[in-house]
């Protein structure tokens, strides 16, 4: 059995450990939020574009001009769909880091379950102890009392 000074630097490495899973959890959260924001502008700009497009088309442009609004259009969609890509390789990220915190947070509790354990059975030896002191008085104390007659 691990002694209790084992068990507790065990303890604060796995805390040091879930804690540093925590922040890299969240930093993939953060990103991931990050990454829908860069797409939600993309798809906004690309439509503000579009909507100029269409508006200098009514109102007459030159061919060379569609053709530039459209070559920059399809960038912009090329634009959206690298970062739907983007989107979920950092959805990945965040399940990964997720479960790896998940996985810290476990190893953690079953230290401290262990400790708790530990604590409970050395509790239970000393009042064993103690109840075999008393004990021990108590039959001392009989033992003396019954000499004493004769």
């Amino acid at each position: 059995m691990a002694s209790q000074s084992t068990l507790d630097t065990l303890i604060e490495l796995a805390r040091d450990r879930k804690t540093d899973a925590a922040q890299e959890f969240a930093k993939a959260v953060a990103r991931a939020q990050q990454s829908k924001q860069r797409l939600q502008l993309l798809q906004n700009y690309r439509g503000e574009y579009e909507t100029r497009m269409r508006t200098q088309a009514g109102v007459g442009i030159g061919g060379a001009q569609i053709a530039n609004y459209n070559r920059f259009i399809a960038q912009l969609t090329d634009a959206y769909e690298q970062q739907e890509l983007e989107i979920a390789q950092c959805e990945a990220l965040v399940e990964h880091t997720r479960l790896a915190f998940l996985a810290e947070e476990r190893k953690l509790k079953s230290f401290e379950i262990l400790a708790d354990r530990a604590e409970q059975r050395q509790t239970a030896s000393e009042a064993k102890r103690t109840q075999k002191q008393f004990d021990e008085f108590a039959a001392r104390a009989a033992f003396a009392g019954t000499n004493s007659r004769f």
